[in-house]
């Protein structure tokens, strides 16, 4: 079996769909068949950071069969008809859609530039589709094979808007554990910061994004707070992530509660994340809406036990009482509720953390890879 499969992703930056992408590629380099001859090309825009990202994994593995390529075109119609002669040249089986506007590219070069190539598109965000006609006309158009879901949820939202349900499959995102496997304790934040060993020490990790609600963040340590400080127990709330929209927001709360912004520390980026984690005491995520939440995973890698909201796709990773502890969106007294539970119930926190590492098998690169290959394969051989 020989096939070609281009990736295509528009980003320039590094988010959480990148290194997915990264994972992805990588893995089904590392684990072909040998009765398969797969080749993939990673078509992205010059100088992105998955640009870079794959020429450095081809410096370390100089067998590879993966390629990176520049994705040349002023506009999407210049870029969609780039995609469709990059695609007859190289005899491309499949074209994996990675967002939002390489799946417009790639629609534009089906209609304008007679690109014959399959599609599959990954759908990773919750929103629904919007309601007109080229949205729907792109959708449903008939170049799209398959639609993965990062999560059940998902699929339901996007399925409201397909007419050909037989396309959508869901393929969870997954982590790298080998990241995680580090068993030294680092006391890297206490360090950084200058905590004691006896501070409580709670986090999320995302960027601060609307989507992420981090005021239901603040709002929940509001409540805590002086809880325990009742149990003479010292706490400080670290929100962990690249600075976003909210950034004011955040700001402005902080403002409002000034004897309050000695409990909290925004770190901005930091790419010691496997390290610094597994420092924490409990990760509260707070999310009003979410495609699944792959920082929840990080956190079930790290052993840390997980308090969240039921937004989108988390309750296929957190299930409420079994990997971690649920409450409903904005719901500050319940997960300040949760977060106390715990932190002093021993035996419901070792429950969690055990059987979060169980459930951790089914959002692993390798697994994820593994699925959408045999997508690969089925969308080569079907008609």
């Amino acid at each position: 079996m020989n096939f070609h499969i281009v990736h295509l992703s528009t980003p320039k930056t590094w988010r959480g769909g990148e290194q997915q992408i990264a994972y992805l590629a990588t893995e089904i380099e590392k684990n072909q068949e040998d009765k398969i001859s797969l080749q993939q090309t990673i078509l992205t825009p010059q100088n992105s950071s998955l640009s870079d990202f794959i020429r450095n994994y081809n410096k370390e593995n100089v067998t590879t069969n993966l390629e990176v390529e520049e994705l040349n075109g002023n506009s999407k119609f210049g870029q969609a008809k780039f995609l469709a002669t990059f695609c007859k040249k190289n005899k491309v089986s499949i074209v994996h859609l990675h967002d939002a506007h390489a799946h417009t590219i790639g629609v534009l070069s089906a209609v304008f530039f007679q690109n014959k190539t399959k599609f599959i598109l990954s759908r990773k965000v919750i929103f629904p589709v919007k309601n007109n006609f080229f949205s729907n006309y792109k959708y449903n158009h008939s170049a799209i094979k398959k639609i993965i879901c990062v999560s059940e949820k998902v699929k339901e939202v996007v399925g409201l808007s397909i007419k050909d349900k037989s396309k959508l499959i869901t393929i969870y995102d997954g982590i790298d554990l080998d990241k995680f496997s580090n068993e030294n304790d680092t006391s890297i934040l206490r360090q950084e910061y200058n905590l004691s060993k006896d501070t409580i020490l709670i986090g999320n990790v995302a960027a601060l994004t609307p989507e992420k609600d981090y005021i239901t963040f603040l709002e929940t340590a509001k409540l805590l707070i002086p809880k325990l400080e009742k149990k003479n127990k010292q706490v400080c709330f670290f929100l962990i992530g690249k600075e976003g929209e909210s950034k004011n927001e955040i700001h402005k709360w902080f403002n409002q509660n000034p004897q309050l912004k000695e409990h909290f520390i925004l770190t901005g980026f930091r790419n010691d994340i496997a390290f610094i984690l597994k420092e924490l005491d409990v990760f509260l995520f707070t999310s009003q809406t979410e495609g699944l939440g792959t920082s929840v995973l990080d956190a079930f890698a790290s052993k840390v036990p997980v308090v969240a909201t039921a937004a989108g796709g988390v309750p296929e990773s957190v299930i409420n009482n079994k990997t971690g502890l649920l409450s409903n969106i904005k719901d500050s007294f319940s997960l300040a509720e949760n977060v106390e539970k715990v932190l002093f119930d021993e035996e419901l926190r070792n429950k969690l953390i055990q059987n979060a590492t169980i459930h951790l098998q089914n959002f692993t690169k390798e697994n994820t890879a593994k699925k959408t290959l045999e997508i690969y394969k089925n969308v080569v051989h079907s008609s």
